[in-house]
C-alpha cells in the first residue's frame, strides 16, 4: 500500500462538490487508519456517517482489504458486541458533542496498509484474490487517458478507459475529472469521480464481491487533494454510476 498518500486524506466540501452527486448515491463506507483529527492532513468523514455521532457508527459487517503484488486479501474486520479496535482508534480520534469535555483527543495511528469497507447486502468472501497484473509487473497502473484496454480477469474479458472531463457531441473534451468507463458483460459502467484524470491510478483489479466480475480500487489527485475510491460490480447498474464508496481528501 505504498501508493496510499494518507497526508492528503482531509475532506473537502469544495474539492468534494464535483462529486457530491454520486456521492449521495453510495452505498458503502470506507475507512482506513491514520490522521482523523479533522484538520489539515485529516482524513474526512466518510458522508453515510456525517450525521452520526462517531460513537454511533456501524461496528457491524466491516471487512478489511489488504492490496499484496499479486493478490488481494480479504477478512472480516467487525467486532462482535463492541466496536472493533481499529475503528475505536479513529472514532476516538474525531471531535464530537458525544466526547467529554476532559477527553483528551486519541492521537493518529500510523497507516497500517489496511482499508476498511462496509457494503450492506454485500456478502464478502474472506481469502486471498487474484489480482489483475499489468504487463509493468504489477497490479498498479496510472491508465493513459482515452486509451482503450482490453483486459481480462479469472476468464472474464473486459474494457476499461479513462478520460480527463467530458466530451460534447463533436468530441470536444470539457472540464476536468477523472471519468472511468468500463465494460464487462456485454454491459457498460460509467463513474464521473472527479479530481484530475491523469493524476489517476489504478491499484488494483480483483474480484472483491465473489460475483466473478471485476471489482475496482482507484486513487486520485487533485489540487492538493484526492479520493480513494472503491468500485463494485455488484452495487452497478449498466450506465452511470456512483463509487460503492469513497474517501476524500484536502491538504489546505
Amino acid at each position: 500500500m505504498k501508493n496510499f498518500r494518507p497526508s492528503l486524506l482531509l475532506l473537502s466540501i469544495a474539492v468534494c462538490a464535483s462529486v457530491s452527486h454520486a456521492a449521495d448515491k453510495e452505498v458503502g463506507a470506507l475507512l482506513v487508519s491514520g490522521e482523523w483529527g479533522q484538520d489539515i492532513g485529516s482524513h474526512g468523514i466518510p458522508k453515510q456517517f456525517e450525521k452520526i455521532l462517531p460513537t454511533q457508527w456501524p461496528k457491524d459487517n466491516w471487512v478489511s482489504i489488504a492490496i499484496m503484488d499479486k493478490y488481494l486479501e480479504v477478512a472480516p474486520a467487525s467486532g462482535k458486541e463492541k466496536m472493533p479496535d481499529w475503528l475505536q482508534k479513529i472514532v476516538k480520534q474525531i471531535p464530537g458533542k458525544d466526547q467529554q469535555a476532559n477527553m483528551e483527543t486519541e492521537r493518529a495511528q500510523e497507516y497500517d496498509g489496511l482499508q476498511y469497507l462496509r457494503v450492506p447486502g454485500v456478502k464478502f468472501k474472506s481469502g486471498k484474490q487474484p489480482i489483475y497484473v499489468f504487463k509493468n509487473g504489477t497490479g498498479t497502473l496510472q491508465p493513459q487517458l482515452d486509451y482503450q484496454y482490453h483486459l481480462e480477469l479469472n476468464g472474464v474479458p473486459f474494457g476499461l478507459r479513462v478520460q480527463n472531463g467530458l466530451k460534447g457531441k463533436n468530441g470536444a473534451p470539457y472540464g476536468e475529472g477523472a471519468n472511468y468507463f468500463i465494460e464487462y458483460d456485454g454491459k457498460k459502467f460509467e463513474y464521473a469521480l472527479g479530481y484530475f484524470g491523469w493524476d489517476s491510478r489504478v491499484l488494483a483489479i480483483t474480484d472483491i464481491d465473489g460475483d466473478g466480475f471485476p471489482d475496482f480500487i482507484i486513487d486520485i489527485n487533485g489540487s492538493n487533494s484526492g479520493g480513494r475510491f472503491i468500485l463494485l460490480s455488484s452495487t452497478a447498474k449498466p450506465g452511470k454510476n456512483a463509487p460503492t464508496a469513497s474517501l476524500h481528501s484536502s491538504g489546505c
